[in-house]
């Protein structure tokens, strides 16, 4: 997962709700204000990632605009910009599992920065929590967030896996490593924390 460092409200976003004085979320069908936002987060604030599975969202149609704590649960945070972000549309796992079931005990990515509770098993791909005490809250909440966005499916286990192989070739033959790594970060490669996770290393 990565954080997001949400910018402030566009200014279009704004004229828009001025204008037109949503009510309720279905108010943002008319038109292509939702494509905006899209556009606008993904590129701004989110580098073109998922920020859940951490996948390239290489254009608009491919995520949808996600409501980290869910519009059905939230009424009133519909249209809280700090609550929107946009997620992946892959069918198994983030936004389109997580729907609209939420818990405090989520990590929310744009509050708190995932690094600080989850981090890899290398020799698998799973996502796993930092800390091993299942009662310590920190655990809890890495668990409960990783199983709500179905984070370890196969898929993704299977592709973060493939690229693991791929980086430990890297540091076993380059000994600029960094340098190979940043060319993968630069080209918007899957899982960025997983590559600068080497580049730390």
């Amino acid at each position: 997962m990565l954080r997001i460092n949400k910018n402030i409200e566009p200014d279009f976003l704004l004229k828009f709700k001025r204008k037109n004085i949503p009510k309720t979320w279905y108010d943002y069908n008319d038109g292509t204000i939702k494509s905006e936002i899209k556009g606008f987060i993904l590129e701004n604030e989110q580098s073109k990632y998922c920020p859940y599975c951490e996948k390239s969202i290489y254009n608009i149609n491919e995520g949808h605009i996600e409501h980290v704590k869910p519009r059905d649960l939230f009424p009133k945070l519909f249209q809280k910009y700090n609550n929107l972000i946009v997620s992946c549309n892959e069918k198994n796992s983030c936004g389109s599992v997580k729907q609209n079931k939420y818990s405090e005990e989520f990590i929310n990515p744009v509050i708190e920065n995932p690094k600080d509770f989850l981090t890899y098993n290398l020799a698998s791909g799973e996502i796993i929590p930092i800390y091993k005490d299942v009662e310590d809250i920190r655990n809890k909440r890495a668990s409960y967030t990783i199983e709500l966005l179905n984070l370890n499916n196969y898929v993704l286990k299977d592709a973060r896996k493939n690229l693991i192989q791929i980086l430990e070739v890297y540091r076993e033959n380059f000994e600029e490593i960094t340098t190979y790594l940043q060319y993968f970060l630069d080209d918007g490669h899957n899982f960025p924390s997983l590559i600068r996770l080497y580049m730390e290393g």
